[in-house]
């Protein structure tokens, strides 16, 4: 059979041809444009792992968890900040006057925006605080409002003073000033966490957008207290489990993880992977303790506190399970910190002595409890199973319950808890100490979530709040301290170290000693 190719027959086929060509040409310049298109917002995204989700973005009502407070001020700008020492240092305070021991005029300063375009000024500041301080009735109340208990001035003086009265001295009070600042407009007509997509904002970065495993923030193009970011995003991405951020990380999805991989990962990445990433570390505001409810006849009774700080082997946990990243504990302040009481006794690993005080205790029946923790971190997970150990060799029943992070925070702040396991994060002055331990600070008023009481501890830290002279509150909290290490609300684990692993493409990343994220700024991703 003869094949016949007219004229019109070769046409068709050449422009189908050229079609089909064109078609495939097409199709690889789009994917092209489409990898180039990713590859271009990679570099210019940072990821950074959150070990739990964030419970909140609205400064009136941040307070309940770590993540929601390190990411506060890269949205909204406080009146004062802290530097990578935990040094305080002034945001939008331009001087402060102390009038008395108990006043200050505060003079802000000029010209700084909301991303609006309006201008910060008293009556923000002003608006701010009272929202904490007297809420309005519908509104949930602040975490935040015991720090403001002892106010009886917060006013506006002129566009950019204002004037603070406290009814008694209170020499940690300027360490409170950190609540990002809304505008007067937000307060009078935001509905609790509905400040988003506002122009509320004032920080380096706003949120672009938030889902139950990403809060994404962008660079503030209208951002005017220092030079903008250099950074276009940030992908800030929940991961719950310390296996799966581990694995986001090697992978390549993660180019920063700050205090939140597991030790023995860490030590991996030290001894194999320094060719991709750079591991950094430094002193953390950090301590890790098993607390008490005393509410419980059980974990009221001395005896049995003591039988159990006796029969944790905390050195062997320190070094084994925590690879020795940190410094066993003696009380709430690290060995750094200028109100660290070097004289405090360490409680010396004794299981004999951890025996005799449980039968001193004249409990008969065999004591039975849970040992309540947040299961986003492996690693606290595995402390908290090695504990349960050693308490069964001396002759406890305990048993390890996870929970997941915000449960395990509502139920250690109602009190359902008999004992638990956690860190206090960040604290800068030593009032932290009144602030866990007073009578009046009984979750939800403040952080003493095992209703522990003590009037001759409650007296010396309501002196240590007045006393200015710094060697005289230190002789003070001493005093508090010694009290505290006798009584044991808690029994001290350990001060963790701050650890960061960060892609070696990124440059200009600094730990902060309370965990905060304020270095993004200057970061540079290459």
């Amino acid at each position: 059979m003869t094949s016949r190719f007219t004229t019109k027959r070769i046409i068709i086929s050449i422009i189908s041809i050229t079609a089909i060509a064109f078609a495939i040409y097409q199709t690889q310049k789009a994917s092209n444009e489409n990898d180039s298109a990713n590859s271009k917002e990679k570099k210019n995204t940072l990821s950074i792992a959150l070990d739990s989700k964030i419970q909140s973005g609205d400064p009136r009502l941040i307070g309940g968890d770590a993540n929601s407070q390190y990411i506060e001020n890269l949205r909204f700008l406080p009146l004062i900040g802290f530097d990578e020492h935990g040094n305080i240092q002034n945001i939008l305070i331009d001087e402060i006057t102390a009038v008395s021991n108990k006043s200050w005029i505060i003079t802000l300063k000029k010209n700084i925006k909301f991303n609006n375009g309006s201008l910060i000024t008293a009556a923000d500041v002003v608006a701010t605080y009272n929202a904490i301080m007297n809420p309005e009735k519908s509104f949930p109340p602040s975490p935040r409002k015991a720090a403001f208990n002892s106010v009886t001035l917060f006013k506006v003086n002129s566009p950019h003073e204002i004037q603070i009265n406290l009814k008694d001295p209170d020499a940690s009070f300027l360490n409170n000033l950190v609540i990002g600042i809304l505008p007067k407009d937000a307060i009078l007509n935001a509905a609790p966490n509905k400040i988003n997509d506002k122009g509320y904002e004032s920080g380096p970065f706003i949120l672009k957008k938030t889902t139950a495993t990403d809060w994404l923030l962008t660079r503030n193009e209208n951002y005017n207290y220092s030079s903008k970011p250099k950074v276009e995003n940030i992908d800030f991405k929940i991961i719950s489990d310390s296996g799966t951020r581990y694995a986001a990380l090697i992978r390549g999805d993660l180019d920063l993880v700050q205090n939140s991989i597991d030790p023995d990962k860490v030590s991996l990445i030290q001894k194999s992977m320094t060719d991709k990433f750079q591991i950094l570390s430094a002193p953390k505001l950090s301590t890790t303790y098993l607390a008490f409810n005393f509410r419980d006849p059980i974990f009221s009774n001395l005896k049995v506190r003591q039988a159990v700080a006796y029969a944790i082997d905390r050195r062997s946990l320190l070094q084994f399970r925590l690879q020795g990243q940190g410094s066993l504990a003696k009380g709430m302040f690290p060995p750094d910190n200028y109100f660290f009481d070097n004289s405090l006794p360490e409680i010396q690993y004794d299981q004999q002595r951890a025996k005799n005080l449980l039968k001193e205790s004249n409990i008969q029946d065999p004591i039975t409890f849970a040992i309540k923790v947040s299961s986003s971190n492996k690693s606290t997970v595995e402390v908290a199973k090695a504990i349960a150990a050693n308490l069964k060799e001396v002759g406890f029943q305990p048993t390890v319950e996870m929970l997941e992070n915000s449960v395990f925070l509502d139920q250690v702040k109602k009190g359902v808890a008999q004992v638990w396991l956690s860190p206090w994060v960040g604290f800068k002055d030593p009032d932290h100490l009144r602030f866990v331990f007073a009578s009046n600070m009984v979750a939800p008023l403040g952080g003493n979530r095992g209703a522990y009481s003590n009037q001759n501890l409650d007296e010396l830290l309501q002196e240590g709040r007045e006393e200015i002279n710094p060697e005289k509150r230190k002789i003070i909290y001493d005093q508090a301290q010694q009290l505290l290490s006798a009584d044991l609300p808690y029994v001290y684990l350990w001060h963790s170290l701050n650890i960061a692993i960060v892609g070696k493409n990124i440059e200009g990343y600094k730990l902060y000693a309370d965990g905060r994220y304020w270095s993004l700024v200057n970061v540079t991703k290459n």
